[in-house]
């Protein structure tokens, strides 16, 4: 009955001692698992040893100089792997926490901005530091604000004419929004520059990411029958369906525009083709630190 009870406890250098054995078996041999780790060999065994008697059966096969999983040793060894693996990845988190850096960033994305530049910065940045955990999350400009100042967000890809006095921004490039419609739509069937009024008259599709905001972008409202949608890709979908237009950029329907199913509606009224900067926004209570900084010049490359 002791026995029995002393198994359920954790050894208390359970973590080494799994260590040891998972490495042996990668490595080969004790010899190789003692050169992996550092740790003499006599210490290797020492901890394969310990680990069996606590679990009570043999783990690895000895002889003629090679090593082998035991039958009860295969059925406990991917459990083993696990919890060696997230004590390596605890300390490696645990370095990086003292060192000062952080560990996690948080996005907000405005729904308008250009992804290939988004993703060709997350893939370099995700190349440089691969223990850094990455949160992107929707946004749009009258809650980012807002958002930001709350703290729970790092930074803001934003698509904006000017930024708040309390936010500091660089900027890196400039995308020209315009009006998009499917090419069965009727607007889409109108020669020449499509007239201001005309919009007026048809339904238009219109990104809200707070039920309690009925407007989200001051100036971007051109007609009377709109509907609201909290998905970029349901936009997608309902334009391409031919249900109303949205305003976006080339990228948002950029395979559809060369397949000719979506039409970029040119317009006589320059407010219809605004050109916004692209950049990075933060708060000025809290500026960016070693992860955001990083991730701010790979975002600047051009």
């Amino acid at each position: 009955m002791e026995r029995s009870v002393l198994r359920t406890r954790t050894h208390p250098n359970l973590v080494d001692h799994l260590e040891a054995f998972v490495t042996v078996h990668e490595a080969g041999s004790f010899s190789a698992a003692a050169r992996v780790l550092g740790r003499a060999v006599s210490s290797i065994s020492y901890s394969v040893a310990q680990l069996e008697t606590h679990c009570g059966f043999e783990l690895l096969s000895r002889g003629s100089g090679q090593v082998s999983l035991t039958e009860r040793g295969r059925a406990v060894f991917a459990e083993a792997r696990t919890v060696v693996d997230n004590a390596r990845r605890f300390s490696a988190h645990a370095r990086l926490l003292e060192s000062g850096e952080e560990t996690r960033l948080r996005v907000l994305v405005d729904v308008l901005f250009p992804r290939q530049r988004l993703n060709a910065a997350l893939l370099a940045f995700g190349a440089r530091h691969s223990r850094a955990r990455i949160q992107l999350f929707n946004s749009s400009l009258n809650s980012m604000w807002t958002d930001l100042r709350q703290g729970e967000y790092d930074l803001a890809m934003a698509l904006t004419g000017a930024i708040p006095s309390d936010m500091e921004a660089r900027a890196f490039g400039e995308e020209q929004l315009a009006p998009y419609c499917a090419a069965t739509h009727r607007l889409a069937s109108v020669k020449g520059p499509v007239p201001a009024g005309a919009f007026q008259a048809e339904r238009q599709i219109y990104y809200i990411g707070d039920p309690t905001i009925d407007v989200e972008r001051v100036g971007r409202v051109f007609s009377t029958d709109i509907w609201t949608v909290d998905d970029v890709e349901q936009i997608r979908r309902l334009v391409l369906a031919g249900a109303g237009w949205c305003f976006g950029a080339d990228f948002t329907f950029e395979e559809e525009l060369a397949k000719g199913k979506v039409r970029r509606i040119n317009c006589a009224d320059p407010k219809f083709h605004p050109v916004r900067n692209i950049g990075v926004v933060w708060p000025l209570e809290r500026p960016p630190g070693i992860l955001g900084k990083s991730f701010i010049e790979f975002c600047c490359k051009p």
